[in-house]
């Protein structure tokens, strides 16, 4: 089978494997469509230790397709059955899982290889985070379950209420599914970006407000909208320290900020800790998904709710992936769907 291994910092090749063959309680999956991913980027021009582990990795992890084979034991799924599948599972023995933190489990190992012909997945993904494809969605929208839950996951995190006014901080692909969460939630949503055509898309996916930070004062913008106040909540979706910092100074006096972007390891953020503590800020990072969460993303998929739309721009074939990575990787947008 063809697929795209990753060798190390802006180095991805399309190479020929063997078919793997499922074991016990593993199923092997014929992909129908994997989607690029803002991590894929930065693991592509930073390298990604969490999410890729030893070199020579396989890449990418949003993806849908159809069983092609099941190992013993698995009665679930059956050959030809049109599937989405997560890229963990917890092991459901640590504390963090009996704490119902799946997504900080201590044996949590992220599984990768969308970008490929087949996907050979793990009997715990295949046990707890593997699910048949509602008929009303296509291989291309079914991949949107990973990043939909990572979105569903912050709102969740950060109790958001209806009425409350939210900012995000960036235009991106996460954004645009956390605008449409947060305004199933009733939430009033500003979004904040630098790409004209981005924020043309995060008002078409819902936001009531869009602000360019190329030529405004983004501070007093949301202060404005707030009438002096601050928003209720800030979601930072870029992953950069400057964000961060600014994350936290637009929040309200015991507002909440979610630290949804993640910086590369080993940054260091300053944070007023005068201002943190004497107006009672709440700082909430958030990281990937749990079972609960993916199961919750599929249910909205199959919904129709979400403008999917909006999200994936083009198709390229696997044998593009290599040089669309090193065209477009500063970019980390728009995302597309990968066919084999």
């Amino acid at each position: 089978m063809r697929a795209v291994m990753y060798y190390g910092p802006q180095e991805i090749k399309l190479v020929e494997l063997p078919i793997p063959k499922p074991g016990p309680g593993e199923a092997l999956v014929r992909i129908g469509a994997a989607l690029t991913c803002g991590t894929d980027f930065k693991a592509y021009r930073q390298g990604h230790r969490v999410l890729l582990g030893n070199l020579p990795a396989p890449f990418g992890h949003e993806l849908a397709g159809t069983i092609e084979e099941v190992g013993a034991g698995v009665e679930a799924f059956r050959p030809g059955m049109r599937v989405v599948a997560a890229n963990s599972a917890p092991c459901d023995r640590c504390p963090y899982c009996a704490r119902g933190q799946n997504q900080l489990c201590d044996r949590l190992k992220l599984h990768n290889g969308a970008y490929a012909e087949y996907n050979l997945l793990p009997a715990a993904i295949v046990k707890h985070n593997l699910y048949e494809l509602p008929p009303t969605l296509d291989f291309k929208e079914g991949a949107l379950a990973e990043p939909l839950a990572c979105a569903i996951h912050g709102v969740d995190v950060m109790r958001v209420e209806a009425g409350e006014r939210v900012a995000i901080i960036g235009a991106g692909t996460m954004s645009l599914l956390m605008i449409q969460v947060l305004r199933a939630r009733g939430a009033q949503v500003l979004v904040i970006g630098r790409s004209t055509d981005r924020l043309a898309l995060a008002a078409r996916a819902g936001a009531h407000v869009i602000v360019s930070a190329l030529d405004r004062d983004i501070l007093e913008v949301a202060r404005g909208w707030t009438d002096g106040l601050g928003p209720d909540c800030v979601f930072e979706a870029v992953g950069k320290p400057d964000t961060w910092t600014q994350a936290i100074a637009m929040a309200r006096k015991g507002g909440r900020v979610c630290l949804f972007g993640g910086c590369a390891m080993g940054t260091r953020v300053a944070v007023d800790a005068h201002r943190v503590h004497y107006e009672q800020l709440q700082l909430q990072g958030v990281f990937h998904h749990t079972p609960r969460y993916f199961r919750q993303a599929v249910d909205l998929l199959a919904s129709g709710r979400v403008k999917t739309e909006l999200l994936i721009a083009s198709s390229i074939p696997l044998s593009e992936v290599p040089s669309y990575f090193a065209r477009m990787h500063h970019q980390s947008n728009p995302k597309v769907a990968v066919i084999p």
